[in-house]
């Protein structure tokens, strides 16, 4: 599947080991895929976890699917949020 998006936002978490951060950033790097934003909230009732919401940019759609494919067994639950062009803010219905 082709697309013109070259941002994303996805969510994953990790399990609490030296590194596993590490791993995911580097498996990202690899890929030529940057971040723009990471945020880490702890997920409650698992101390010491926490859930990752990453953006990332690209300009490869490619090698962005194969980045997320080489991370996924590295991370736990990992979900896309969206897709989109850099720039476009979705519309919603809600703003006049």
């Amino acid at each position: 599947m082709e697309s013109n998006a070259d941002k994303a936002m996805v969510c994953f978490s990790l399990p609490h080991k030296v590194g596993s951060l590490s791993q995911v950033l580097s498996v990202l790097a690899f890929y030529q895929v940057s971040l723009t934003k990471i945020q880490s909230l702890p997920i409650v009732g698992k101390p010491w976890e926490y859930l990752f919401h990453i953006d990332l940019v690209y300009t490869d759609f490619q090698r962005y699917r194969m980045a997320l494919d080489a991370i996924r067994p590295l991370t736990e639950g990992l979900e896309i949020v969206g897709e989109f062009r850099q720039g476009a803010i979705p519309f919603d219905g809600a703003h006049n």
